[in-house]
């Protein structure tokens, strides 16, 4: 069995989810059927959003940093816990070898993979849609993925970073169910759960809506434990 290494600390809830997730996915009957997992959550990662927006501090060098401690301490495979970090994604990869697993590119497989044809919006950081990655890599294949409204993206930011990033307890949803009342209502049929703050307010709370959440962290725990497996 290899050994799975999660690049974390963007933010601690993340990570602490995707080894929750990691356990949740693997059918293990005692302790030493579990997959050995080294976590390191490095939370001096410098804001991926203010890096991209607003010439913030790079934070590639610390995700460099964070993936040579993970492979120098046994590592086989690495997932980063971070939709907004994987901009990224193929710098890191090009300096430190290794076999990495790309939650993006699990997303993107799993919709086409799925129903090609679902109105989907992203639910994102300001960062992440900004770089286009998601939407990029669909809308060559011909699948549309719509940003939210201006004033819809005002209320994702300020429930990932005004309440979950900032540790407000307990959480508000009221702006955020309000916002998933009118997706539906305009007539989404999927949400790309595009940050993975966002993975850890929907594993706490069940939203009453018709429309399927597509969990990226949960695609990324999933795609680790059959990979440690091979």
């Amino acid at each position: 069995m290899k050994t799975i290494g999660i690049l974390g600390g963007m933010g601690p809830e993340a990570t602490l989810l995707l080894y929750r997730l990691i356990i949740d996915h693997t059918d293990a009957k005692s302790d030493q059927e579990h997959i050995p997992t080294l976590i390191y959550s490095n939370t001096r990662v410098p804001d991926r959003t203010r890096a991209i927006l607003h010439q913030g501090e790079d934070p590639l060098p610390y995700l460099i940093q964070s993936a040579k401690v993970l492979r120098e301490g046994g590592a086989d495979i690495i997932g980063m816990p971070c939709n907004t970090a994987h901009h990224y994604f193929d710098r890191l990869t090009e300096e430190v070898e290794g076999d990495y697993v790309n939650m993006v590119e699990l997303t993107y497989r799993r919709i086409l993979n799925n129903d090609s044809r679902k109105k989907i919006v992203l639910f994102a950081t300001a960062g992440t849609i900004e770089t286009g990655i998601y939407d990029f890599s669909l809308r060559n294949k011909g699948i549309q993925v719509l940003s939210p409204k201006p004033k819809d993206q005002e209320v994702i930011m300020k429930m990932i970073y005004g309440q979950i990033k900032s540790g407000k307890r307990p959480i508000d949803l009221e702006e955020y169910q309000e916002l998933l009342y009118r997706m539906e209502e305009e007539g989404f049929e999927a949400v790309i759960l595009g940050c993975t703050e966002l993975s850890y307010l929907h594993s706490m709370f069940k939203f009453p809506v018709n429309i399927e959440f597509i969990n990226t962290l949960d695609l990324l725990a999933a795609e680790l434990v059959k990979k440690a497996k091979q």
